[in-house]
């Protein structure tokens, strides 16, 4: 894989550079679809070697899919990390949607290298983003959401939302207004006939693939693992929904943020 300051030297669009924690740097295109053909193109290339890497699979096939629907052209932001020595070491993204009514995140394909799993620098950046878009969001708050089959994920909108405010939960019923949510998200995913709403739960949600993890990860919550274990096969997936709202939440997102200093607006191509 070639050197990030390599891969976005020719880029016509800069992106925005965050520092996150213990030398790691988030860089940001918001939105990406600014990128020239060839750049989003070299994107998607790096994609597929850092997701194979981070999943244990091939991920060629998805990224093909992925870039034939054009999914640099559609998300809101995206975001490379990368390390201190130059290496690409994870990505994310999100959409900003409207689902029944209500502001929702839908963070799209994440993940990082398997040696940087549970260190906390994605959930760094997740602080980042959402305490601004939660700012943005105003008196109603907003939802984040996800289509996964990893406990470790479920379990990190869990302790950002709070027992209440998760979907599916371990022990209630999935509410009314949170099915719909589920129903639209799923419609916009193209995967409306494999979704149930009441559980949540996408059929077949990776049918591109033999399996999305060589090894299905696990989180240090019993509950939890037994929960996706009991309901999903390797290549099924819930929709997780969370509601962020309350100024707890806000405050929690804020401290995060504040912990460390950062640069914002900074370029690419600038010292790191």
């Amino acid at each position: 894989m070639p050197a990030f300051s390599t891969l976005v030297r020719p880029f016509n669009a800069k992106p925005t550079v965050v520092r996150l924690k213990r030398g790691y740097h988030s860089a940001c295109w918001s939105p990406p679809a600014k990128l020239a053909p060839a750049h989003k193109q070299a994107i998607y290339d790096e994609l597929r070697e850092v997701s194979s890497h981070a999943f244990g699979a091939d991920m060629t096939l998805y990224w093909r899919d992925r870039s034939s629907g054009g999914y640099l052209d559609k998300i809101t932001r995206f975001y490379f990390i990368h390390s201190e020595d130059d290496r690409v070491v994870g990505w994310t993204g999100y959409h900003r949607l409207k689902l029944a009514g209500r502001t929702c995140l839908y963070l799209d394909s994440t993940g990082v290298l398997p040696e940087l799993q549970n260190t906390g620098i994605m959930t760094k950046l997740f602080g980042q983003f959402l305490l601004g878009e939660l700012l943005r969001s105003g008196p109603y708050g907003l939802y984040i959401s996800m289509r996964t089959e990893n406990p470790v994920v479920y379990q990190s909108f869990y302790k950002v939302a709070g027992e209440q405010n998760i979907f599916p939960s371990l022990s209630a019923p999935v509410p009314d207004k949170v099915q719909e949510m589920g129903r639209q998200l799923a419609a916009w995913l193209h995967q409306s006939d494999k979704f149930d709403a009441p559980s949540l739960r996408v059929t077949g949600a990776y049918d591109n693939l033999d399996a999305l993890y060589g090894e299905l990860p696990t989180c240090d919550d019993g509950a939890i693992n037994s929960y996706f274990r009991q309901h999903l096969r390797p290549v099924d997936a819930f929709l997780v929904l969370a509601r962020l709202s309350n100024p707890g939440t806000l405050l929690s997102l804020a401290a995060k943020r504040l912990r460390a200093p950062s640069r914002k607006n900074t370029r690419a191509t600038s010292p790191l």
